[in-house]
Order: structure tokens, then C-alpha cells, then sequence
């Protein structure tokens, strides 16, 4: 299963060191997630006016992605965020 996951402050909700905080959070949260692979992690330029994030990952397990999106949903809490964005579907390869 590949799983985006994308974050954002664009409401300036989070100071500077609560976003970072809160992007490390979600960081730990994957790489602590057995049968997950993180394929690519990014985020918005440093001169850029919004403060997102986003990670694209691969759960091997149906138990990995459950248990994956409730950590993302208490930390999205815990950081007083409205909504995190989670796309969820299988990888098709064009040939």
C-alpha cells in the first residue's frame, strides 16, 4: 500500500518551533512503524511563505497502515491541527 501523508501550517496556527516539532513528530512516527519504507520526504522551500511537508511511504501490512494513521491522528491532535492529508491506494507501475 502506498501512503502519502502531507502536513501543513499555512494558518500560521504552530510557531516556528511547534512546526518543527511537529514534523519531527510525524517523522518518528514513520520510521518507528514496522513493514513501512519511506520512499520520499520533502518540503516547502525556506523562502517559501507556506510551511508544508509531505512524505510518500509504503506500508507491507494492513496492520502498519492502521495502526500508522491512528499515530498520524494523535499527533495531528496533539499539534492542534484541523486535518493532515492521507492518500491511500496500490502503486501501479505504467509499461
Amino acid at each position: 500500500m502506498t501512503i502519502t501523508i502531507q502536513i501543513g501550517n499555512s494558518d500560521d496556527k504552530l510557531t516556528q518551533k511547534e512546526w518543527s516539532l511537529f514534523v519531527s513528530a510525524v517523522r518518528r512516527e514513520i520510521a518507528a512503524m514496522p513493514h513501512t519504507d519511506v520512499h520520499f520526504f520533502g518540503c516547502a522551500s525556506a523562502y517559501s511563505q507556506w510551511q508544508n511537508a509531505c512524505w510518500v511511504v509504503e506500508t507491507r501490512s494492513n496492520v502498519a497502515t492502521r495502526n500508522l494513521k491512528k499515530g498520524i491522528q494523535a499527533i495531528r491532535q496533539e499539534f492542534r491541527q484541523d486535518s493532515v492529508a492521507w492518500t491511500q491506494g496500490k502503486t501501479l507501475f505504467i509499461v
